[in-house]
């Protein structure tokens, strides 16, 4: 992942890495938050500064079951902007992409909150995508 962030233009311009957080209850219960362990490698790979600029204000239900419309629903208000945002390029870092709710609302929220730009950054994605099995979506 560094590698791929250091090699993009876009990407290596960030200002500042900012893990997707794990609600409290799950991290203490986990030890644990891989989006951290991989933000944490990748800023001292790339040099660009690493900070928890999100919380995870409520515990959500997993998403591993749910439609694509029902996990943006599920963390829809779920994240809050910890410290300065304003006019900076964001890069999210993730473990895990599915349909992307999670990142978007992340997004959403630190463009309300001022960030210039927001850019993600994920060890991997999933083949088998909830919408292709149960659409919400009209046919």
């Amino acid at each position: 992942m560094a590698g791929i962030i250091r090699a993009d233009h876009i990407l290596s311009r960030a200002d500042v890495l900012t893990p997707v957080p794990l609600f409290w209850w799950k991290k203490l219960h986990r030890t644990y938050n891989q989006s951290d362990i991989l933000a944490d490698i990748i800023s001292s790979e790339t040099a660009i500064a690493q900070k928890d600029l999100l919380k995870r204000t409520r515990n959500t239900r997993t998403q591993t079951r749910l439609s694509e419309g029902a996990r943006r629903q599920n963390v829809r208000g779920a994240f809050e902007v910890r410290g300065d945002v304003y006019d900076k390029k964001i890069l999210l870092v993730d473990d895990v992409l599915t349909t992307g709710a999670t990142l978007r609302e992340c997004a959403r929220v630190l463009k309300e909150h001022g960030a210039a730009a927001v850019y993600s950054c994920v060890a991997a994605t999933t083949s088998d995508r909830p919408h292709n099995r149960h659409s919400d979506r009209p046919a």
